[in-house]
């Protein structure tokens, strides 16, 4: 495997309690146990056996030399544990758990030192000693352990029913930190099946039932978290809780959960391909588990050096440590060597050994079916190692089956906010893809595929009826339907690329890397809107260059009074086109926007188009509008917007007719918008002030009267309006997610079912946005669909004599569609 999880932690039970202070000490050692004070416990357990001895008390000299010796487990002294337990229990019945406990300790050492052949019958007699003496915290503890080397043998529904046995009696003596115990392990079989959105529940409920005072149980609990968000492309969740258990376990001096942290933090440093940070948390897991002679896991560690120096294309360490992680799992008698198998090949195929790594990749194909990351990286391999050997054919082949199984594998997640980051370390899969079609000329078909990768959790909207790929025909028929040019960009490392898709053809045009338009990007981004400059009264080279680079190659095909349908990739999902400066129709004229040429929006991808032919039929569905703002503020941070009653009172004038609902000042909360039944609405708009979320875009806010309404509740209440406007800041997000773009309250409300989105890319203007607002309903009462009435609105303050004509004021609105 390439992560490794912990198993259980242990709880001491109460036997006889013979004094009140030997009780409290011992209570307060045990305390000190869970809350991973692993040194003030040994001390606590050794002042507790002299106290014991001096008052002769066999029964807690034992509690506590048995303390003593889980305290050792927990800093992987096995050895040590197996010397202070050659010592008998005495035979007497007051001594019958203890007897069990002993046993149960002894087991766990013999598993820490790799002697499998025991294991099972070691453990086996712990349990009936337990069973007879009804000591049911040992039985949990014994079950536990049973079920992770069940998981271990990949014996899943085995060990799923001792788990739930443990469960019930962990549930049974009402032990919090027992039963968070069993529900880590539970978590771990879901997590070793590769189903890590199922885990996660299970490792949240472990972690709030030990809660923060037992703190290497809630650290594990939280770390395998983590591995489960970093295997959802979570990068930054997890390494936020990772490096806070590496602290923690430092502190504490469990040198084994110590290296299971630093292991594990050193793996998602190679997800987020940050190799240097990587290797020093990965050599010292290493050398934490080799000095604890724990083969398992040094084989893991020793495997994802490997991978590390592979991706480095440091060939002969990449080989080298390889080898020797084959040898450990070997020693270890652990048999899944597919991961192995799959470096191999990477090693192979970057020496340019193709015939062997072809071979290879087969091989960790066939072994490593079951997981079905290994299947499509093996799947990626052989499409680089075809192309390597000049056989396109093959490599499309293969690249067709990566993406496939991948897509699949997304599907597959359970929840939204799971599912949006699962491409960020995995679209690689699809750039190797769409230039391999490139390349071999397959330019309509790379357009399919590009396509195919975006929005797909967005495609699990309302009335959706696919998320699956486009044939390359398909899209000249959305542009017919829409009577739009559709433009699609596609950014990549060593090239990007443009689409220009009409009715009757489709056009590639090959682009500069992302790297290139992505700090031309930030440079005219900080010119308009943190400085506040026109771009035609103050050159700025960044915007003309970008025109020149974005626009102007593919300009031919759009003609003059196009409508076009931008699907946009990377950085290009916060830049408004429109906003670019062209140059001058003849010599000596003056600078132009492109908004003065098209008509622009937005799509999340071309393929959703196509997805929703029958809201045109809303059209003739009763206008209604639902109006939502000026709420009465409640933090400074946020005070009244001055023009927000004005605002609305002018949607409300231009958007006429009876059938409105507006809910204002101190009716304008959350509760309102749901009891006023938003699935009636024709229209809906928000005057509000919006924090928007990096870290959870789901949880970005409009701030209500009496509290937020929240893109995770606006996305579950369905919608059937044609429009949705959110005049407020950032309503668009500030989170980027590979293949679903910005997601924010735009996203959300699109995925409850709206046709069309307004919402702002930056922090808006409260008297520019009025402005902007009254001019954009005027244009919808006569008649004109929303991308040419938000685009005559932005016209109207270019042509004003002062500051609304930058773009900044008028250039973060923007219309997002999947619909006609």
């Amino acid at each position: 495997m390439r992560f490794l999880l912990a198993g259980i932690l242990f709880l001491y039970g109460c036997g006889l309690r013979p004094g009140e202070r030997l009780d409290a000490l011992f209570d307060a050692a045990s305390d000190d146990l869970h809350a991973g004070e692993l040194a003030k416990a040994q001390l606590a357990a050794e002042h507790g056996i002299a106290v014991a001895a001096s008052r002769r008390d066999l029964v807690y000299q034992w509690k506590f030399r048995l303390l003593r010796c889980d305290i050792l487990l927990y800093s992987g002294r096995a050895e040590e544990v197996l010397n202070q337990l050659r010592d008998d229990v005495p035979p007497a019945p007051e001594f019958a758990v203890l007897a069990a406990r002993k046993m149960t300790l002894a087991a766990r050492a013999i598993s820490l030192l790799g002697r499998v052949d025991e294991v099972d019958a070691r453990f086996s007699a712990a349990h009936q000693a337990a069973e007879a003496a009804k000591a049911d915290d040992v039985l949990v503890d014994i079950e536990t352990i049973q079920g992770i080397l069940l998981m271990r043998r990949q014996h899943y529904d085995e060990a799923e029913v001792v788990l739930r046995t443990a469960l019930v009696r962990a549930r049974t003596l009402h032990s919090a930190y027992s039963e968070a115990g069993v529900q880590v392990n539970l978590g771990l079989s879901r997590l070793l099946r590769v189903r890590w959105d199922e885990a996660i529940p299970y490792f949240e409920k472990a972690a709030a039932l030990a809660g923060p005072r037992s703190r290497t149980l809630y650290s594990l609990a939280r770390s395998n978290l983590a591995i489960c968000y970093r295997q959802l492309g979570e990068h930054d969740r997890a390494l936020e809780i990772q490096l806070q258990s590496v602290a923690q376990n430092e502190r504490s001096g469990a040198k084994f959960y110590l290296q299971l942290s630093l292991g594990e933090t050193g793996r998602t440093y190679m997800m987020k391909e940050d190799l240097k940070a990587a290797l020093p948390y990965l050599e010292r897991a290493l050398s934490l588990a080799s000095e604890a002679n724990n083969t398992r896991n040094a084989a893991i560690w020793t495997g994802n050096l490997s991978e590390c120096y592979s991706e480095l294309h440091d060939w002969q360490n990449a080989a080298s440590f390889n080898r020797e992680a084959i040898r450990l799992k070997s020693a270890a008698n652990v048999h899944t060597l597919y991961y192995n198998v799959l470096n191999a090949a990477r090693i192979a195929g970057g020496r340019g050994e193709s015939v062997e790594a072809a071979r290879l990749y087969q091989q960790a194909i066939d072994e490593g079916k079951t997981d079905p990351a290994v299947v499509w990286e093996a799947h990626a391999g052989l499409g680089a190692v075809a192309l390597q050997q000049h056989r396109p054919a093959a490599a499309v082949e293969h690249f067709e089956a990566a993406v496939n199984l991948l897509e699949k594998t997304r599907a597959d997640v359970i929840g939204t906010e799971l599912k949006l980051p699962f491409l960020t370390q995995r679209i690689s899969l699809y750039q190797q893809y769409v230039e391999t079609l490139i390349d071999q000329g397959e330019t309509d078909r790379a357009l399919a595929v590009a396509d195919s990768s975006r929005a797909q959790v967005l495609a699990g909207h309302p009335g959706s009826v696919t998320a699956g790929r486009l044939p390359a025909e398909a899209f000249r028929g959305i542009a017919r339907q829409f009577d739009a040019v559709l433009l699609s960009y596609w950014l990549g490392r060593a090239r990007s690329h443009a689409w220009v898709v009409s009715a009757r053809e489709i056009h590639h045009v090959p682009l500069p890397p992302a790297a290139e338009i992505e700090g031309l990007v930030r440079e005219y981004q900080d010119a308009i809107e943190r400085r506040l400059v026109d771009p035609l009264r103050t050159r700025i080279p960044a915007g003309e260059r970008l025109y020149q680079l974005l626009i102007a190659a593919v300009r031919r095909w759009i003609p003059a009074g196009s409508h076009v349908i931008l699907a946009a990739d990377g950085v290009l999902h916060g830049l408004n086109l429109e906003a670019l400066p062209q140059p001058p129709l003849e010599p000596g004229g003056a600078l132009r926007y492109w908004i003065e040429d098209v008509t622009l929006g937005i799509a999340p991808s071309l393929g959703l188009l196509a997805e929703r032919p029958s809201r045109a039929a809303t059209k003739s569905v009763a206008r209604r509008l639902l109006l939502l703002g000026d709420p009465i503020a409640s933090d400074p941070a946020f005070p009244t917007l001055s023009h927000a009653a004005g605002e609305m009172a002018s949607v409300t004038r231009r958007f006429g007719g009876r059938d409105q609902v507006v809910l204002a000042r101190e009716a304008a909360t959350p509760q309102a918008y749901r009891a006023a039944g938003p699935g009636r609405f024709s229209a809906i708009h928000f005057t509000a002030h919006a924090v928007a979320n990096r870290e959870s875009p789901l949880d970005s806010a409009v701030l209500l009267s009496g509290g937020k309404l929240y893109a995770r509740e606006v996305m579950d209440v369905p919608l059937t309006a044609d429009l949705v406007t959110v005049s407020a800041c950032r309503g668009v997000g500030l989170r980027t997610y590979s293949g679903e773009g910005l997601v924010g309250f735009a996203w959300a409300f699109l995925r409850a079912g709206a046709g069309h989105v307004i919402a702002g890319l930056w922090d808006v203007n409260d008297q520019s946005t009025a402005a902007l607002m009254d001019v954009l309903y005027r244009e919808l009462a006569a008649g004109k669909p929303p991308a040419a009435a938000l685009r005559a609105a932005k016209l109207s303050l270019i042509a004003s004599p002062g500051n609304l004509r930058k773009p900044y004021y008028w250039a973060p609105f923007q219309l997002y569609t999947v619909a006609p």
